[in-house]
């Protein structure tokens, strides 16, 4: 029963993507399986300590999440960041228009690795962060130190980026290939590309480090399918086949101000 229910959500998480205009667009549509997997685990109710959630951030919209969260889930106002002037991700201006849904979101057009979120401290009840970290070049952990900033006591961060030591990257370099995703130059001289891909303790460093303790931990191959000979060939040889799907996603919860502003994990 459980599973039917499951499936009925998945279906429905489809569907509203669907309805977006989300399968006309080439890259949404590969991704697919990865936005209805990170929509079913967005944090509300029973994640946030007092059980209230009204306003959320997302880091690096596609407009797609905020319209899910009002629509579906009750939330009040959920602003965007998005540095760019075009429409994100190849998106229409219909579709952009239509995702903000009832309650306009506020748009901050800014560079998250030196500008300061525009708002008072401890405007948020949550802030989403998916696959945003891997693009960020010289200071990931502004970005995690200006969340702690917005974020309310207790409130939470909800993360999402694609898993270095991954079943599938084991599988790649041991058949000689680059392991990460993106190891290409764009024909069209595009920025949008990954400049590193943390493995588990890295992100779980800089969460402790600016003041966040770990709700839920969790990886999931949602890019591509699972490759069941890497995790056999992981587990012959006595490796953990722990956490090795191709994206990590973390539920963090604010617990202090920023502990370390530059952890070792990920700074010389």
């Amino acid at each position: 029963m459980r599973d039917i229910l499951e499936e009925d959500k998945n279906q429905e998480r489809e569907d509203f993507l669907a309805n977006l205009g989300f399968l006309s667009n080439k890259y949404l549509s590969v991704h697919l399986a990865r936005y209805v997997h990170t929509m079913g685990h967005i944090p509300y109710g029973e994640y946030l300590r007092n059980g209230d959630y009204s306003t959320a951030l997302e880091m690096g919209s596609t407009y797609i999440f905020p319209k899910w969260m009002i629509e579906r889930l009750g939330f009040a106002q959920v602003d965007v960041t998005d540095f760019r002037d075009t429409v994100p991700a190849g998106l229409s201006e219909h579709a952009i228009e239509t995702a903000k849904g009832p309650v306009p979101c506020r748009r901050f057009n800014i560079n998250l690795e030196s500008d300061p979120i525009p708002v008072a401290d401890e405007t948020y009840d949550l802030v989403l962060c998916f696959e945003v970290i891997e693009h960020l070049e010289v200071d990931p952990m502004f970005m995690l130190c200006e969340i702690n900033r917005i974020l309310k006591p207790g409130g939470c961060l909800y993360l999402s980026t694609p898993n270095s030591i991954s079943g599938r990257n084991v599988f790649k370099i041991l058949n000689g290939y680059a392991p990460h995703f993106f190891m290409k130059y764009s024909k069209e001289a595009t920025l949008y590309r990954h400049n590193i891909e943390y493995a588990p303790h890295q992100v779980l460093a800089m969460g402790k480090a600016a003041g966040f303790s770990v709700r839920k931990f969790w990886t999931a191959d949602t890019f591509e399918n699972t490759i069941p000979e890497a995790l056999e060939i992981l587990e012959r040889n006595g490796f953990s086949t722990d956490h090795r799907g191709d994206n990590m996603l973390v539920v963090l919860e604010k617990e202090s101000d920023v502990i370390e502003r530059y952890p070792a994990a990920i700074y010389y």
